[in-house]
């Protein structure tokens, strides 16, 4: 054999060697997986796992990745990557106030916007000043109404079009729809969809507190109590019927709240134009009523006067970072009304999030079964092969990527706070998903070792009897495992 081909051997079996050396490498971590899966206290529940290589597509561990699990809150990922993949990262919410002097007629037109009136964005630290906080927030509002010389409005109109008026999701759990997590999404969102109370003991029934926002038009029941012997505990709620804003404080205030009881509302598009309505008032501009424009009305017309702009960027973030439902769900129906240049309805947007999934991995769509947008559905299916894959398909070096990869929350913030306990990997980055719902517990996410490796992972647990406590520990074990494998080969 002369030199040159002997040359060429050795290098060809120097290849096969570093091939061999790897798929060992990859065979270990799926031996330490299934390990700790094996081990793991999860009450009967079934773990899927799917670890991968985003920068190969090589698989690295594989534990029932196909089976179709509910992901709760990691149904967040499917939408807002589909955001990006149909709106595009410089999309932005664009509300808009229209004046039409003949008329007298204030129309504003929701994009679907999540964020007015959220106080977390707006900075509130003291919960003392957020009707004062509101108030400053419309008054860039106010003053664009004053340029114009406007005394006087007729009608103000909320045109919510954008997404339809199924304010709930269907299969959304009915007990639970006056709970702020299961607020109504409407083409016009404001204050999260949700009313504060703040009650407080006093002699018979207890006092309500600041409402915010200040509601003046709704004269709140309350048939409380206050009782504060020893025996006693706070159960303060609040009924609201079906398709109404008629509330009824009930239950026992035992000590003064210093966080608000949240309280899903009834159509925000008219709380908000209430709300504009009183603000306008106290500013000396007469408004006689506020509509909301009917479904099939011609398209509102009136000179712009007034655009609010929201970027995604803070979207993404409040869904996936905090897994707030309502901006999941504003992104699903938003993603539907630029599909199909219709009202945004959950079933559009689901559709839109399974084909955008199956565009990007070459899959057919019926391979998942997405609801809603944020994962409150019991209804979504995902298999952990097609989460790894749909967040290994975005490259975290375009404006896409790099827009999901920083809205997932890090160890020690957003829903990640009190996970990852004493995570120190000076090499390693960890951003993902956690997401819960009764007997469900899931994370999916991506790690990021020294800028050159992209790994991408789902760990999702179903049929947990009791608590998720032994899920969420085999989680961390598995990102971590995952890391040192790694970083060791």
């Amino acid at each position: 054999m002369r030199a040159d081909e002997r040359w060429v051997q050795a290098v060809k079996i120097a290849i096969v060697a570093t091939f061999l050396t790897a798929q060992i490498a990859f065979g270990d971590l799926q031996t330490t997986v299934e390990s700790i899966v094996n081990s793991a206290q999860l009450g009967g529940g079934t773990a899927s796992v799917c670890i991968i290589d985003a920068n190969s597509g090589n698989i690295l561990a594989d534990i029932k990745s196909t089976k179709k699990m509910i992901p709760a809150s990691n149904q967040k990922i499917l939408t807002s990557g589909a955001a990006l993949h149909i709106l595009g990262p410089s999309f932005q919410f664009e509300t808009k106030m229209l004046w039409d002097k003949e008329t007298k007629t204030l129309t504003i037109v929701g994009d679907g916007d999540p964020t007015i009136g959220d106080t977390s964005l707006l900075g509130v630290k003291d919960w003392a000043t957020e009707n004062h906080v509101l108030e400053q927030e419309l008054k860039p509002w106010i003053t664009a109404i004053e340029e114009q010389s406007i005394e006087n409005i007729h009608t103000i109109l909320v045109d919510d079009r954008i997404f339809d008026r199924n304010y709930v999701h269907p299969s959304w759990p009915a007990n639970q729809i006056n709970n702020w997590y299961c607020a109504q999404i409407s083409g016009f969102n404001y204050h999260l969809n949700v009313v504060h109370f703040f009650p407080s003991p006093r002699t018979n029934n207890a006092h309500l507190g600041a409402i915010a926002p200040k509601m003046p038009w709704i004269k709140f029941g309350n048939k409380t109590t206050s009782k504060r012997g020893k025996k006693d505990a706070s159960s303060f709620w609040v009924a609201r019927p079906p398709n109404s804003n008629k509330m009824i404080a009930r239950g026992n205030v035992k000590e003064k709240h210093s966080e608000p009881v949240k309280v899903a509302i009834h159509n925000s598009a008219l709380v908000f134009g209430e709300v504009l309505k009183r603000e306008l008032q106290t500013q000396g501009i007469t408004v006689a009523s506020v509509e909301q424009v009917a479904v099939d009305a011609p398209k509102s017309k009136g000179d712009l006067i007034f655009s609010h702009q929201t970027p995604l960027t803070p979207v993404l973030s409040r869904s996936n970072t905090d897994s707030h439902n309502l901006y999941g769900e504003a992104l699903l129906k938003r993603i539907a009304a630029a599909s199909t240049n219709q009202s945004g309805s959950f079933e559009d947007g689901a559709k839109a999030v399974a084909r955008s999934v199956a565009q990007r991995l070459a899959i057919h769509s019926a391979s998942l079964s997405p609801a809603d947008g944020s994962g409150m559905s019991r209804n979504n299916r995902v298999s952990t092969k097609i989460l790894a894959k749909w967040l290994a398909s975005f490259n975290i070096k375009d404006p896409a990527g790099k827009m999901l990869l920083e809205s997932l929350a890090t160890p020690g913030t957003g829903t990640l706070k009190k996970r990852f306990k004493n995570f120190d990997q000076a090499d390693a980055t960890v951003h993902a998903k956690s997401g819960y719902l009764s007997g469900v517990c899931s994370l999916s996410g991506l790690i990021v070792l020294e800028e050159s490796k992209l790994i991408a992972f789902s760990i999702i647990v179903n049929d947990v009897k009791g608590s998720v406590k032994g899920a969420k520990t085999m989680q961390e074990r598995i990102v971590f495992a995952t890391i040192k494998d790694l970083c060791e080969n």
